[in-house]
């Protein structure tokens, strides 16, 4: 399993196998938000920029997110981004 990343207000990385290659892969931690009681890491893929991993941390482990979890996420971090589109004034954006 991965080691965690601590926050420290730098650009971080954290080093995943390819479970299809087992080839090692570097994804930028992009943002960690908590949803429910748990802690979730977004991870985008350094070398393709397009791809975007979810995890969740479990103690000192990330682990992959299964199909209903990974929406319930998605939704919630959609909404969240939703939350923080303010233009100047307070007001939302048009």
């Amino acid at each position: 399993m991965p080691e965690i990343p601590e926050a420290n207000g730098e650009i971080q990385t954290i080093e995943l196998v390819n479970e299809k290659t087992g080839e090692e892969e570097s994804y930028v931690v992009h943002d960690v938000v908590e949803i429910e009681g748990e802690t979730y890491y977004v991870l985008q893929a350094e070398a393709d920029e397009d791809r975007v991993l979810i995890l969740r941390r479990e103690g000192e482990s990330l682990v992959t997110l299964d199909d209903e979890e990974h929406d319930r996420v998605v939704e919630q971090l959609e909404e969240f981004e939703e939350d923080d589109e303010v233009d100047e004034d307070g007001g939302p954006e048009r």
